[in-house]
């Protein structure tokens, strides 16, 4: 066993235990918690079985598999920094009506 499938192991054992912890306080919605179960399945898989990546390149049109990995990790950073925006901007929004109430309030004194 390589260093590299070690390094791949802990890191997938320390995604779930993440995911399960993160899930189990409810932090998040099921949607996330399958993005992580499939992210730690798919490194598990990949790490035992190194020639599935190269079948699912081959579907893909691909010459190696591996590229497939860093496309859907893209993919998934982008989601994920669409998600923290609208957050973001939901948070703004509710700091603003909270300081035009206080505003009011304060105006009327």
């Amino acid at each position: 066993m390589s260093f590299l499938q070690v390094f791949f192991i802990v890191s997938g054992v320390v995604i779930l235990l993440v995911a399960l912890d993160i899930a189990k306080k409810e932090r998040f919605n099921a949607l996330h918690f399958l993005v992580f179960l499939g992210a730690w399945g798919g490194l598990l898989v990949f790490t035992f079985f190194p020639q599935a990546l190269s079948l699912i390149g081959r579907l893909f049109w691909l010459q190696r598999g591996a590229d497939v990995l860093v496309y859907s990790s893209i993919i998934f950073l982008f989601y994920f920094v669409l998600l923290l925006l609208r957050k973001v901007e939901a948070t703004r929004e509710e700091v603003t009506k909270l300081v035009r109430e206080i505003a009011i309030q304060n105006a009327k004194k």
